[in-house]
């Protein structure tokens, strides 16, 4: 599968939330239950919030990760928040929720997941759903001792915990949250004065 690497910019200054969208949406942490698992949905082309509030409407728990993109035009801030993953949703199904799935006409097909797999793929998706929530705070030090390629922890902050990958160093360095069911990355860009390196 193609990888791509999804960039989350941080603002040079705040920008006000549209007063009807409101900027951080309060999504529980999402949790495995058993003979349920978390698969990533392939939907049809720009059918992801579609699939989600159908999601929602027949009780099946699902992400869609967005990402905020805030523009100025003259005098006002435009906000939308676009799915940070093309055509995919994260649901969490059995047989019968699969079926459902498959009944709103707009999903093409689900990624097969092992237990082993899921519990790595609720990681990643918490991890994301931090970022999401948090991707106007990007602001560490960068360490000269990291290099590209290197694994990091970050270790204070509100990133605290999360892993990444460093992607290159300039003023700035690149820490990717890896999707490894996707070969998809969401990169958050900051400084990194809060990371240490992954031992081994």
């Amino acid at each position: 599968m193609a990888s791509f690497i999804m960039t989350i910019e941080p603002m040079q200054e705040p920008i006000p939330p549209a007063p009807d969208i409101p900027a951080i949406r309060q999504i529980p942490a999402i949790r495995q239950i058993p003979a349920m698992l978390w698969v990533p949905v392939y939907t049809k082309p720009r059918c992801e919030k579609v699939v989600e509030d159908y999601c929602r409407h027949h009780g099946v728990a699902c992400y869609l990760p967005l990402l905020r993109r805030a523009r100025r035009y003259q005098r006002r801030t435009v906000e939308t928040f676009l799915p940070m993953f093309r055509s995919y949703v994260f649901a969490q199904v059995d047989t019968e929720r699969r079926t459902q799935l498959v009944q709103s006409h707009r999903v093409i097909h689900m990624i097969d997941v092992t237990p082993q797999q899921e519990g790595i793929l609720v990681r990643e998706l918490n991890d994301l759903l931090r970022l999401e929530q948090l991707q106007s705070q990007t602001e560490l030090v960068v360490l000269p001792e990291l290099q590209p390629g290197q694994t990091v922890v970050i270790t204070a902050g509100p990133f605290r915990g999360m892993s990444g990958i460093v992607q290159r160093r300039r003023s700035l360095t690149r820490v990717a949250v890896n999707i490894e069911l996707l070969g998809q990355a969401v990169v958050a860009e900051m400084d990194v004065g809060e990371l240490e390196c992954e031992p081994g």
